[in-house]
């Protein structure tokens, strides 16, 4: 056999913060082979570079400008081009585990046999080995140069009061310092939440986040996903729609 390929498929899981991003990425993470995450958290800029909300006065962490976006760009075109997560780079878990909400395991157990078989026809069928990496960010669809760095592109839409009551039972731990964060009293409603509706209005049909169509051509082929619409989605629900869209995926990758 000649020299087997190897291709890098980057995933885009984008959400509002306590959206269920992170829960899924990390189930995701359970099933596929050759599968590792990275999150939009490695790539705060420093806790001293962040702008101060001055009715609060405290650090703004939901603003574009929280994010090193040309260190993103680099570490996203980087993996793709060497196919393996840059040595250096440090990862941040700012959630915790997030597997606090568990999925049926025959479900995921045939999930992941059917994976395997995908990885094996890759491997006979294109002479490649593919590499997941699951991309988990709050402002993931903001940044141009980053969208077009993914390949396949999901978004969960959930309602601001369930975000809210999941926000007020978490806390989470600072990036880089690791520091317990718990939001200051107003950081939700004032800044949190009004800056992912701002960041996302391009994504929806007259920039309405909340209930609005997705806007044609702004993210090519982005899957949303409404867990909490008329007919709920366990998570276990999520996981299999996200991926079905994985495995048309990699079956296309056997026919070219």
């Amino acid at each position: 056999m000649a020299n087997i390929k190897t291709k890098i498929i980057l995933v885009g899981i984008g959400g509002s913060s306590c959206s269920g991003k992170t829960t899924l990425t990390k189930h995701m993470k359970d099933i596929l082979p050759n599968s590792v995450i990275v999150h939009q958290d490695d790539f705060f800029m420093p806790e001293e570079m962040l702008s101060t909300h001055q009715g609060l006065n405290t650090k703004n962490w939901d603003a574009p400008s929280a994010i090193d976006w040309p260190r993103m760009r680099k570490f996203l075109q980087d993996v793709k081009s060497f196919g393996s997560i840059p040595l250096e780079h440090k990862g941040y878990d700012t959630w915790g585990d997030g597997r606090n909400i568990p999925i049926d395991e025959n479900r995921a157990d045939a999930w992941k046999a059917r994976f395997q078989d995908l990885e094996q026809r890759c491997l006979v069928a294109a002479n490649t080995k593919v590499i997941w990496v699951l991309v988990d960010g709050f402002m993931l669809y903001w940044d141009q140069d980053v969208i077009c760095q993914l390949d396949v592109c999901i978004f969960l839409r959930v309602p601001k009061h369930i975000l809210k009551k999941r926000r007020e039972m978490q806390f989470q731990l600072l990036p880089q310092s690791g520091v317990p964060w718990i939001d200051p009293e107003g950081y939700w409603d004032t800044i949190s939440y009004p800056e992912y509706i701002a960041v996302h209005k391009d994504l929806f049909k007259d920039g309405n986040v909340e209930t609005g169509e997705l806007s044609e051509g702004q993210v090519k082929g982005l899957l949303m996903i409404e867990p909490e619409a008329k007919v709920k989605m366990d998570m276990i629900d999520i996981v299999d729609t996200c991926l079905e869209k994985l495995a048309c995926a990699a079956s296309e990758l056997m026919e070219h």
